[in-house]
Order: structure tokens, then sequence, then C-alpha cells
């Protein structure tokens, strides 16, 4: 959950906070795929997610407006999950197994063997309390701050923003494990 209140695209009312699912290639630490909604995630965002993981993503970047290339694509051999119940489906299940996709789950209570996304998911929600209608991590941190009237970015300017803060920044600057920038070691 997006810690932004998003507004709707014609009357700018507060219509809540979108959700993000996120791919990520733990090798060269590149996302890979995404899906923002604001619904609840579900079988249908993470079927989502990882399809744009999977596909050429010219027509998404054309669609939201964004300039930066996204070479991401391709069939993984393995996928990692946590144990959030959208991940632990029969349809897919057996769509990774009819794929040849091998499913592996982390080990439950275990929150360092998923440090890779944490970390990104972290990363993000930092860039994220930058923006006007931010709900902020915490009430703290909050204070008196009124998120709904502050909020200004509806859906589809969230997805762009997000995509020019992936695909512009973070692919491009350094990784401190890496020693280079993941779309470097991704290529």
């Amino acid at each position: 959950l997006v810690d932004l209140v998003l507004v709707d695209s014609e009357d700018r009312i507060p219509i809540g906070r979108p959700w993000i699912t996120l791919a990520m290639d733990v090798f060269s630490r590149t996302v890979v795929g995404w899906y923002v909604s604001l619904d609840p995630p579900g079988m249908l965002g993470t079927g989502i997610c990882i399809s744009n993981a999977i596909l050429p993503k010219d027509a998404l970047l054309a669609k939201i407006g964004v300039p930066h290339s996204w070479p991401c694509q391709g069939k993984p051999r393995k996928i990692h999950f946590d144990n959030a119940k959208e991940f632990r489906g029969n349809a897919l299940r057996n769509a990774c197994q009819e794929h040849g996709v091998d499913l592996t789950y982390r080990k439950v209570k275990k929150p360092n063997y998923g440090a890779h996304i944490e970390r990104i998911l972290g990363t993000l929600l930092r860039e994220i309390h930058s923006l006007a209608g931010t709900t902020f991590s915490n009430p703290q941190e909050k204070g008196e701050y009124d998120a709904d009237a502050h909020a200004s970015m509806t859906l589809d300017a969230f997805e762009a923003w997000l995509a020019n803060l992936i695909l512009g920044e973070y692919h491009n600057r350094p990784h401190s494990e890496l020693e280079c920038a993941p779309i470097r070691k991704y290529n």
C-alpha cells in the first residue's frame, strides 16, 4: 500500500491510496514488471505484474508517456514470493507449472529472505514521501499534515511518475551491492 492519496482525474477529489505489485530480477536488481491499482493485491494484479515482467514494454511506456527504455523481458526460470494469500492460488501455481516456471516461497516470518524487494520498496516509499498528498509512514511523521487536502496526483500520473523514478533514476544510479547501475548489470 502506497503512502499517497490519489485524486480522481475529473473532479480532483481524493479517491484513496494505490497499491504497487513489483517484480524484480534479483541478479541485476532491475524492476522487470509492476502493476499499480486502487485494488488490494490479488490474483489479477499478480498475474498482470508477471505478464508485464515477461512481455515487451514499448506499448506500456508509450501509453503512460515515458521516454525511458526498458529492455527487461522474458520468461523467468524461478519466481520467489512471500507467503501472502494472493501468491498461493491454484491459478498462479498451474500457470507457472504449465510454463515451466519454478515457484519458491519465502520462509514464514523470515523477512531477510525478501531483502531485495523490501529494500527497493523502501527506496520507492522514501521518494513518495516527498509528493503532495503523502500519508507518510507513521502518525508522528505525518503530524497535522492533511494528505487528502494536499492530494493532487491521479492514478495515471502516479504510474508515470513511478515509471520515471524506476526507469530514469533507480535503474541508472549505482547500486551499492552491485557496484554499478542495475540496468548495466542487466545488460
